[in-house]
């Protein structure tokens, strides 16, 4: 009984770190191709914008997939509102990565009527035939008063290009995150039913195990919605997290001899 518990120890263990390691490699992806478009602006943008100047729109959340396969094409959406009580011109410019071009981007001026209180959406399609130096698909949006001002507001995402065994986007999407949290709980209830036999029934390490998962969970849903500061705090929490026990199973003192 002994050694079936602490084989079911291992095994929990070694199950939960398999979907740890799936749902965090894949935020992490994602992650780092969102921190990658931070630099993206093109020129002379970078210099130009001003996010004091006055801009009569109001631009909605730019909505990108989290990553696309070779040979697929992803639809980047953005949503522009007129919040006056008077019709406006809203004028969108958008920077998307391609090689071979002027600065490495193409780049499409817009404008968009609205009338008081409507909204519009925009739309543009990637693949990755727009991935430049890294596999990562980079854009920007930038909404300016008129044609001839600088832009005032801006919005940007990061798209990783991802080719694994032929799957489409949505399957490794599902497989590292739905699958990856499933068998993060199921690695703990190994873990707990194993320890429910032990002798040393510390759960601490449980804890630990826990608190990691639901960090996870709360990293996924940053990345779902975009919440690329909250994905970044939630990330470094995990190192933490991490860390901790790590150094709570080196130190963790030995069983006394019998």
């Amino acid at each position: 009984m002994k050694r079936n518990n602490q084989y079911l120890l291992v095994i929990g263990l070694l199950v939960y770190i398999l979907g740890m390691v799936a749902s965090l490699m894949f935020n992490v992806l994602v992650l780092w191709a969102n921190l990658e478009g931070q630099s993206f602006w093109g020129y002379p943008e970078a210099l130009s914008f001003d996010s004091s100047l006055t801009a009569e729109a109001r631009l909605g959340r730019l909505t990108c997939p989290m990553i696309i396969t070779p040979g697929e094409v992803g639809h980047l959406e953005l949503k522009v509102r007129n919040p006056n009580n008077y019709p406006i011109e809203a004028w969108i410019s958008a920077h998307i990565s391609k090689p071979g071009e002027t600065e490495g981007m193409i780049r499409e001026l817009t404008s968009v009527p609205l009338e008081p209180g409507k909204s519009s959406k925009l739309s543009w399609q990637v693949s990755s035939e727009n991935v430049i130096n890294r596999p990562i698909v980079q854009a920007r949006v930038f909404l300016r008063l008129t044609k001839a001002h600088p832009p005032a507001r801006t919005k940007h995402c990061g798209i990783f290009v991802v080719d694994l065994w032929g799957m489409s986007a949505n399957t490794i999407t599902l497989l590292a995150l739905v699958g990856g949290h499933i068998l993060q709980v199921g690695g703990i209830l190994m873990w707990a039913n194993g320890l429910q036999f032990s002798r040393n029934r510390n759960h601490t390490a449980r804890n630990l195990l826990i608190a990691l998962s639901i960090l996870s969970l709360l990293m996924t849903i940053s990345s779902l919605y975009h919440s690329w500061v909250l994905s970044m705090v939630e990330f470094l929490l995990i190192l933490v997290f991490l860390f901790t026990t790590v150094g709570y199973s080196i130190g963790m003192p030995g069983k006394p001899s019998s």
